[in-house]
């Protein structure tokens, strides 16, 4: 889809200024806490109930105890690594903002929030390893070994949720490169003011937003 004027304008508007213990954790639950942060893990519970791996357990599989399992599970690995993401970036003073692409080009914007994921900004604007994130992901996987059942809550099955999580981080980018655009087609589509701006990070908040 071809940039809009308004998305474009938008998208150009880099963070700015320093950020307090507070302002980094409103962001923090911005980013943990959103609308889609409690329906996807109710996804994620119905897919592998569903679709169990070999050798789940049937508690983990059938009825409301089993969702209930599942979707804590999941639930509590995204809070551990959203968590440990913000503590990580305070004390490594990274910035824990996204910084859009100035390109116009699509596939430029998406290579630029994937390489985001690695490589993000530090207080003083310098590019730095995005530590915060791998740590983020590296508790939210490993948080599951307490939590999952026994063949599930190993270290091989904890590097994969890792994994997992990391991809988050990378779809958390996503959405933030491509907020403008998401908004600017639910506002289109007359979705509520509040639905269609809950995309945009909370430094690029429509005006149209009560």
């Amino acid at each position: 889809m071809l940039p809009t004027p308004e998305s474009t304008q938008t998208r150009n508007i880099q963070p700015f200024g320093s950020l307090t213990l507070g302002d980094r954790f409103s962001l923090e639950v911005h980013t943990t806490f959103g609308p889609a942060d409690f329906t996807l893990p109710a996804v994620e519970a119905a897919y592998s109930m569903i679709h169990p791996p070999t050798g789940y357990p049937h508690d983990w599989t059938d009825g409301a105890g089993a969702f209930g399992r599942n979707y804590g599970a999941v639930f509590a690995g995204n809070t551990t690594s959203g968590l440990t993401h913000f503590a990580a970036a305070a004390v490594l003073r990274e910035d824990p903002r996204y910084y859009p692409s100035t390109s116009a080009n699509p596939t430029g914007r998406f290579f630029h929030a994937l390489a985001f994921t690695l490589v993000d900004k530090s207080d003083s604007g310098r590019h730095t390893l995005a530590i915060s994130n791998l740590a983020g992901a590296t508790a939210g996987g490993f948080v599951g070994m307490g939590i999952y059942p026994d063949g599930f809550n190993d270290t091989t099955h904890a590097y994969q949720r890792a994994a997992w999580q990391m991809t988050s981080f990378v779809s958390h980018n996503m959405v933030a490169e491509f907020a403008p655009e998401i908004a600017h087609v639910l506002h289109k589509f007359h979705f509520p003011d509040r639905v269609a701006d809950s995309f945009l990070p909370p430094d690029r908040k429509s005006d149209r937003q009560p």
